[in-house]
């Protein structure tokens, strides 16, 4: 072992091919785990580094303490006059306390806390050495991963992403003693399934990833990066070509193999004729490759393929082959498509399902129709148009080339370009940070498509569940209020989902009520909204103060959340604290069943017994009527005096209930201007 008592710490889970898409996630969530796991065992450590393959993940903890940082626990007991009766005899309430923490009566401390003395039973751990503590703890810890799929194997409900197959749990040289699901943790490991299948006994943690490149293993995500990068770039380079590699792609490949080799490979020219949007998508989504362009921006008859190993020419030769074969059924599905113009295919939407409760998709782009055409003029039929490419068998094929078929072939079709666009851009945002319509009618339909979907889906009481989001309502309530920063002259949410909940009444499908749905609606959209806020750079309880506050359009949050955050100055916790005053007391008055309507005409004057009462009236009815945040902000300052000498000057909850109920209807007056710009009860002040 090393000096001061530390040494490094080695964890291999090896698993059957785990998918691509786990494998980020899984190995930021194994970090998470063992740094947590150290935590809690009073372990300390440098620091945790992860790697991963499809075949394995890998933690490996710096100079980890071998063994437990000592404690002390201390349990207050019983009073000391309660421990011992007027002899001076231990009492049971002493006695059971004692039995309890497990330590004789003369054992206990006394110590004085306030005005009396306690017993506290004061225990010493030494702690485990760190072999102990970890095999103990380390099975359930790597259990409780998550995943978006879990299989389950063997005997028991033990459910991991992929069947675990062997471990290899290392303290310095000596082995962590623990199982899983029949395997036993040990120091065999195995190398490359092609190049290095046999067992090997895996050296000191500090050697374990030199170790594993000579049996045909790069462990590090990282360095697998650089070579697909590297190398794909210069395959290329080799035709003067330029790759058409996204980070999802180079993700994708990086954890689909243990040793990459990428290799060019090519293709016949005359799939070139097919519309580029089909073969880059049977290039990329469905086989992995990576397409080359030349440097016109033109598609090549060529593309990289990234191989886990193997003789080059045969791994070549058998891509290229299934690539042909793919091209092939891609060429037969344009080609029986193209007998038919886009339009002809509009029937079809009777017959494809889009939800059973829900109808068809022809009922969809109905409801579409009837959303957008509320706030927006629409070329006919062009809702049903933008959804015509589903009943292709190029999409039924493709199900990712949705929007772009229909744009190829609309094109082909001789119809206007715009509506063109529109038919591709209205699955936008399809994820986080895609790009947004560029047309405001893409926008539109965009908007109509989101909308419909959240609607229905949250009126059946689909709703997401943790990280659980089958139908993709998370993306689309994000999707609307991305559109909706983007155009400010788009109606408010709330209006939206009144049109959408109208078009299926008319259709006469059943759904929640439209108050309870647009409840969970709201939860959804804030909470979009809050994150979409943060990530412009605003304070999460600005954020959500603004949120809180009097629902307003996407934009209009977005502008009062950056006016609210540059306020600041020297008064300005004076001014959050006056806002909070009102809205404080209406919620100590509705609590007592005191509700009160923020209505100016309800005030009577003539009950006024103070003239801060009047005061605060009349400031009331003198407010602007400005939407402008910082307009309102300066505005309010006029209310702040009235309102803080109301307080000092009456007793706002008078035993009168006409009088009290007159200044709760001042001050909720007050408080409805102040949530025209925020609900500053939400507003953290320095030192709460």
């Amino acid at each position: 072992m090393t000096e001061q008592g530390r040494d490094d710490l080695l964890i291999e889970l090896g698993c059957e091919e785990i998918p691509a898409g786990f494998m980020a996630g899984a190995l930021e969530q194994f970090q998470e785990l063992i740094v947590q796991t150290l935590l809690e065992l009073r372990l300390s450590c440098e620091r945790v580094d992860t790697y991963g393959t499809p075949r394995r993940l890998i933690a490996i903890g710096n100079q980890v303490a071998t063994n437990q940082a000592p404690t002390t626990k201390e349990t207050r007991g019983p009073a000391k006059s309660a421990c011992f009766d007027p002899q001076g005899q231990p009492t049971q309430a002493f006695l059971g306390f004692c039995r309890g923490q497990g330590i004789q009566p003369d054992q206990a401390e006394f110590r004085t806390l306030g005005d009396a003395e306690y017993a506290f039973a004061v225990k010493q751990d030494a702690g485990l050495p760190a072999i102990e503590a970890l095999a103990k703890a380390l099975p359930d810890k790597i259990l409780s991963m998550t995943f978006p799929k879990t299989l389950r194997w063997g005997e028991g409900n033990i459910r991991f992403a992929r069947p675990i197959r062997w471990i290899v749990a290392l303290f310095g040289t000596q082995i962590v003693d623990f199982e899983i699901a029949g395997a036993r943790s040990g120091r065999l490991s195995r190398g490359h399934r092609f190049a290095h299948p046999e067992e090997f006994e895996a050296a000191a943690p500090r050697d374990f990833l030199a170790q594993l490149k000579t049996k045909g293993v790069i462990a590090d995500p990282k360095q697998r990066e650089e070579t697909i990068q590297r190398a794909s770039k210069e395959a290329a380079e080799r035709i003067n070509g330029n790759l058409l590699l996204d980070d999802d792609l180079l993700e994708e490949n990086v954890y689909l193999t243990e040793n990459p080799q990428p290799i060019l490979c090519e293709f016949d020219r005359e799939f070139l004729a097919l519309p580029r949007a089909c073969l880059v998508s049977a290039m990329r989504k469905h086989e992995k490759f990576i397409p080359i362009e030349d440097r016109q921006g033109r598609l090549m008859p060529n593309f990289v393929s990234v191989t886990n190993g193997g003789d080059p020419d045969t791994v070549k030769k058998g891509n290229e082959w299934v690539m042909m074969a793919r091209f092939n059924d891609a060429k037969f599905f344009f080609e029986e498509d193209r007998k038919r113009n886009l339009r002809d295919f509009l029937p079809d939407l009777e017959r494809i399902l889009y939800q059973q409760k829900l109808g068809t998709i022809a009922d969809k782009v109905r409801r579409m129709e009837k959303i957008a055409q509320q706030f927006a003029q629409l070329p006919q039929g062009i809702a049903a148009l933008c959804k015509a490419d589903l009943a292709t068998q190029m999409v039924m094929e493709f199900p990712d080339l949705q929007g772009a078929i229909g744009r190829e072939y609309a094109l082909l079709d001789g119809i206007d370009p715009a509506i063109a666009q529109a038919i591709e851009e209205h699955y936008r945002p399809r994820y986080s940070l895609d790009v947004l319509p560029d047309s405001a009618l893409g926008a539109t339909l965009a908007v109509a498509d989101k909308i419909d979907a959240l609607v229905g889906y949250v009126g059946l009481g689909f709703m997401p569940k943790g990280s659980t989001d089958p139908y993709g309502l998370k993306r689309a309530a994000n999707g609307c209020v991305e559109l909706l920063a983007a155009h400010p002259d788009f109606p408010v949410l709330s209006q939206l989902s009144r049109w959408a909940y109208e078009a299926y009444q008319e259709q006469g499908v059943e759904l929640k009520p439209f108050e309870q749905l647009y409840t969970d609606l709201q939860s959804l959209f804030i909470a979009r909204l809050d994150a979409f806020l943060q990530e412009i750079g605003i304070r999460y309880d600005i954020a959500r103060a603004v949120l809180n506050g009097d629902e307003a359009p996407v934009n209009d949050y977005i502008q009062r959340a950056e006016a609210l955050q540059s306020f600041g100055g020297p008064d300005f916790e004076a001014r959050v604290q006056t806002a909070t005053r009102p809205a404080n007391i209406l919620s100590a008055a509705l609590k007592k069943g005191i509700a009160i309507d923020a209505d100016l005409t309800k005030v009577d004057d003539s009950l006024f017994e103070h003239p801060t009462e009047r005061a605060l009236h009349e400031s009331l009815q003198s407010m602007p009527k400005t939407e402008d945040p910082e307009e309102l902000w300066e505005a309010l300052r006029k209310l702040e005096e009235p309102i803080n000498a109301l307080f000092d000057a009456v007793m706002v909850m008078d035993e009168d209930a006409r009088k009290r109920d007159n200044r709760l209807t001042l001050l909720a007056c007050a408080d409805r201007l102040y949530r025209r710009l925020a609900d500053f009860t939400q507003i953290v002040l320095e030192g709460e």
